[in-house]
């Protein structure tokens, strides 16, 4: 059997080197595909880079027909290739070569050739959400798949939300071609949230890497909806952190009962503090998620009457478990969620404006952290 230089170099130079049975002559544009390699980067000005092989799958098989033709196999001819080209890319200086790099460079040996991608950006965060009526998510309509119909008054979505208003700064700061918000949790439509709540913006192929956060933090609370806070660049394994935590939360809560309120259902109130609540998929939830039963544990509770509120309102401060309906908590969705504060009381109970105030998520900044330690 004959291989080319490479594919014998792979296979421990115990062969003549001829015609390839392996590669058919493909590996040896290697050097060449390297140069072209390294004039991208230079252009391009990356500071980092990764690199990707793409290699036909004929000659994959015929590289595992070689080694079970002569017993012993050798190394993997993509390893050796990736090795080879990511060293050269290194001595010839100017970028590093890391896992996240900027940019990835993709070498097809199927047809020669390489193609620069500009890798996404990744971008840490706390919104609040100062203005009622922002969905979370970009929310298109379903009629129209968001290019305007009557249903939607031609705007092609449903609500604004909280992730145009942070990634439409941020599209134009990089000039990437798109974003996606990735966030622990979320709030309902009409409540807001002053507490921060975790998120991690992926943008895509971004022009510009290197912004200033605290402008782009400027630029997004310009819109008096929507403040962020504790930006960072964080690598795209923190999407799965931030997305797969819940924390506990607390809530200030405007209540409106159907009859008098006074002490004695206050105290029945309060007694709700450290209960456990079976609570059904919510109605206003069910056609969207699974119906099930979750347990939800309230850890405080506090019933307070504002000045100007009559015995018919009051304010609730509420801490508990992630995943807690608290509007359903408040008026028992038609037994659904059990105990409930109608439920106990034996009126109806609505809940008329909601707040996150508190999120308890130091845990983050403690991955934060060790991110930074092993990035040292």
């Amino acid at each position: 059997m004959l291989l080319c230089k490479i594919c014998n170099l792979a296979n421990g130079s115990r062969f003549g080197e001829g015609e390839c049975a392996i590669c058919e002559g493909g590996a040896l544009k290697c050097d060449g595909m390297i140069e072209t390699g390294i004039a991208m980067l230079a252009a391009d000005g990356a500071k980092s880079f990764s690199i990707s092989t793409v290699i036909d799958k004929e000659w994959l098989a015929r590289e595992e027909k070689a080694w079970d033709s002569h017993l012993r196999q050798g190394e993997s001819i993509k390893n050796l290739l990736n090795r080879r080209i990511s060293s050269a890319l290194r001595k010839a200086g100017g970028a590093e070569y890391q896992p996240e790099g900027e940019c990835r460079l993709v070498f097809d040996f199927s047809k020669g050739a390489v193609d620069l991608q500009k890798c996404d950006v990744f971008i840490f965060g706390r919104y609040k959400k100062r203005a009622a009526g922002l969905s979370q998510s970009r929310w298109k309509c379903s009629k129209c798949d968001g290019k305007g119909c009557p249903g939607c008054e031609g705007k092609g979505k449903f609500y604004e939300s909280v992730e145009e208003r942070i990634g439409e700064p941020v599209e134009k700061t990089s000039g990437a071609k798109n974003y996606v918000m990735h966030a622990s949790g979320r709030e309902d439509v009409d409540a807001t949230n002053s507490a921060g709540r975790p998120f991690v913006l992926e943008v895509s192929a971004p022009e510009r890497r290197a912004f200033d956060l605290g402008t782009l933090a400027s630029d997004i609370a310009a819109s008096g909806e929507v403040e962020v806070v504790d930006l960072r660049f964080v690598p795209r394994s923190f999407v799965e952190v931030v997305t797969e935590s819940h924390f506990d939360k607390t809530y200030e809560a405007q209540v409106e009962f159907g009859g008098d309120v006074g002490e004695g259902e206050a105290a029945k109130i309060r007694s709700l503090e450290g209960v456990m609540l079976l609570q059904q998929t919510p109605t206003r939830v069910a056609h969207r998620r699974a119906d099930l039963v979750r347990h939800r544990k309230i850890k405080h509770l506090e019933f307070i009457r504002r000045e100007g509120q009559d015995a018919r309102h009051a304010t609730l401060i509420i801490k508990a478990e992630a995943g807690t309906y608290i509007k359903e908590l408040i008026s028992g969705d038609s037994g659904r969620t059990n105990p409930s504060i109608s439920g106990i009381l034996g009126m109806s109970a609505k809940c008329t404006r909601l707040e996150v105030t508190g999120i308890d998520d130091e845990y983050l900044d403690s991955c934060m952290d060790a991110v930074k330690i092993a990035g040292k």
